[in-house]
């Protein structure tokens, strides 16, 4: 095993992205920041802080030996269920919207739920690649496990925040199902916590939010208001969109246009090819970080980046889905472009382990030809079938 440089695109990707992110915050912004402050790099300039932040996080967590992150698993899931707790349940939390799910730290606003989703990666990792845990059973492998996400997962839909709950379930579900555990027991697991997942979408906003979405055509200006904005945005946009800052759905007609819904100004100032460059960025972070769980040689090091990777593409096509009304409004912000600086700190933090972990690699990679390829995917698919 050799520590060697990292994965040179993926830094760039997440880089690229970054700067995007700068460039479209100021355009997204100016107009509600001269608005509501009187100036229109309100914004913009709390972005270039938290980007400077975030991409130095980035060189330092590259550098560290991800390995230290195992050792100290433990006291940083006690830490995230207080944190967790003290801003949902008590009045540390402050409230915006109607829900606690942040702290105020004099200069800034702490969201603890982009911990979570960092910290339960984590500890998913080192507790999917354990030797002491056998996951094959139920009650000592997978069962632990669950616990600990349902009480994470319940503190913050409590808060309420049932899009990110959902999110991060989802991402430590992929990790569970690429690990030894049985599908069975995972499928047991997940059809018990369906009523209380299906319960809570039908007692909250979400389900104005899918109601609207199911409805949105017959009461056009009722009923997702938001997402139809969104739309016009893209279909003014057209193949190469009208240049840099010459958008128009920012000035106030669409709302939240620099944080959930910057995606429909990129679409607006660069056009489909635009929007495509960045899903397709995306997409080099996904097979870049499939590459580095491939060849990676200890298993925390693969849970980890696996975790990290499908994490990061969840949010960004999950975001695009929403904007251009192939999904519910959920209210995730699109990963390094919008503007908001938890977010930007722990991906920046995500990334720059996931640039430790490529630096670990074996000394000879192998690349999967097509009978390596056919073997996976049967498998796979003997697995599924079986439910093993």
């Amino acid at each position: 095993m050799t520590r060697g440089k990292v994965d040179y695109i993926l830094a760039i990707a997440a880089t690229f992205l970054l700067l995007t992110g700068l460039i479209m915050v100021f355009s997204a912004s100016s107009m509600v920041a001269n608005t509501n402050f009187g100036s229109l790099t309100y914004f913009f300039r709390k972005q270039i802080l938290w980007g400077l932040l975030a991409f130095l996080m980035m060189l330092v967590f590259s550098k560290i030996n991800y390995h230290k992150l195992k050792d100290n698993y433990k006291p940083l899931i006690l830490v995230l269920l207080a944190i967790l707790l003290l801003a949902g349940l008590f009045l540390f939390g402050i409230r915006v919207n109607g829900a606690k799910r942040w702290y105020h730290l004099g200069l800034m606003n702490f969201q603890p739920s982009e911990l979570a989703r960092l910290a339960l990666i984590i500890y998913f990792a080192q507790a999917l690649s354990s030797a002491k845990k056998d996951l094959t059973k139920f009650k000592e492998g997978i069962l632990p496990l669950f616990a600990i996400l349902s009480i994470v997962l319940v503190l913050i839909m409590l808060q309420p925040d049932l899009s990110t709950a959902l999110m991060i379930g989802l991402t430590t579900l992929a990790m569970l199902f690429v690990s030894n555990v049985k599908l069975r027991h995972l499928a047991f697991l997940i059809s018990a916590a369906v009523p209380f997942v299906v319960y809570k979408l039908f007692n909250s906003y979400q389900w104005k939010r899918i109601a609207d979405w199911i409805n949105a055509w017959e009461d056009p200006l009722a009923a997702s208001y938001q997402v139809k904005q969104s739309l016009i945005g893209l279909g003014r946009g057209g193949y190469w969109g009208e240049g840099l800052a010459q958008g128009k759905q920012k000035f106030l007609f669409l709302p939240d246009s620099h944080t959930d819904f910057i995606f429909a100004i990129i679409g607006e100032e660069f056009g489909f090819i635009g929007t495509s460059l960045i899903l397709l960025i995306f997409l080099i972070i996904l097979l870049r970080g499939l590459k580095v769980v491939r060849n990676t040689s200890d298993a925390f090091g693969k849970f980890l980046a696996f975790g990290i990777t499908i994490n990061i593409v969840f949010y960004a096509f999950i975001n695009a889905g929403v904007v251009s009304m192939l999904l519910p409004a959920t209210g995730l912000p699109m990963p390094f472009i919008s503007y908001g600086g938890s977010n930007l700190l722990f991906l920046g933090i995500s990334m720059g382990i996931l640039l430790s972990i490529s630096r670990n690699m074996t000394a000879h990679e192998q690349s999967a030809n097509w009978s390596d390829f056919k073997s996976r995917r049967e498998q796979l698919y003997n697995r599924v079938i079986t439910m093993d």
